[in-house]
């Protein structure tokens, strides 16, 4: 290559390029910038439209949730209230009656056992009774106080079972058969006894 060739060379690269760069960067320059800020500003917006979008479904989610479930809420408070008021009143209610004493009026004593008639005295009113004097009504011998077992004429007596003290019936007289009759309806009542001195005595 000739000492020409070279300087051209040279000349181009060295002077035509950059100057060929200056003058395009002048031109596309201010074309690429009007491109990035359009870009940039499309981008911006798009950004600014989904935070105002996700602004406006949150705001009115919270609304939704303050008007309805403000009350359901507030419902599920004052059951809760009610609950706990009913469970503390009846507590208090089952302490209040626990701790009340009770009156005089509540309480049913039981009677007072009735005395016990003189045994003495009936086997003598007994004795002193005449022979044929009946006594076979039930008014008579259930107004008539047991003898005691001692004073029967029939002796141990709560001993002998019934076949035994009715074989010993025979022969007593009305008072001994009355005698045995209000024992045995005091304590034992066996109608086999029962019977015959209600035989003996019609």
């Amino acid at each position: 290559m000739s000492d020409n060739g070279k300087t051209d060379r040279a000349l181009d690269l060295l002077v035509y390029a950059p100057v060929g760069v200056a003058l395009y960067l002048r031109d596309t320059v201010p074309t690429f910038v009007n491109l990035f800020v359009s870009r940039g500003r499309a981008e911006l917006g798009q950004r600014r439209q989904q935070a105002q979008d996700q602004v406006a479904q949150a705001r009115a989610m919270g609304e939704f949730a303050v008007n309805f479930g403000g009350p359901k809420v507030r419902e599920h408070v004052e059951k809760g209230i009610a609950l706990a008021r009913k469970s503390a009143e009846s507590v208090l209610g089952g302490a209040g009656d626990e701790d009340r004493v009770p009156d005089a009026a509540d309480d049913d004593p039981s009677p007072a056992p009735a005395p016990r008639p003189d045994r003495a005295a009936a086997n003598s009113r007994a004795a002193s009774r005449p022979a044929g004097e009946s006594t076979s009504t039930s008014t008579a011998t259930t107004a008539a106080p047991a003898p005691a077992a001692t004073t029967l004429v029939i002796p141990d007596y709560d001993e002998l079972s019934a076949s035994q003290v009715v074989e010993r019936l025979d022969g007593l007289q009305a008072g001994e058969l009355d005698a045995v009759r209000a024992y045995e309806e005091a304590h034992r009542s066996r109608r086999t006894i029962l019977y015959k001195i209600e035989q003996l005595t019609s």
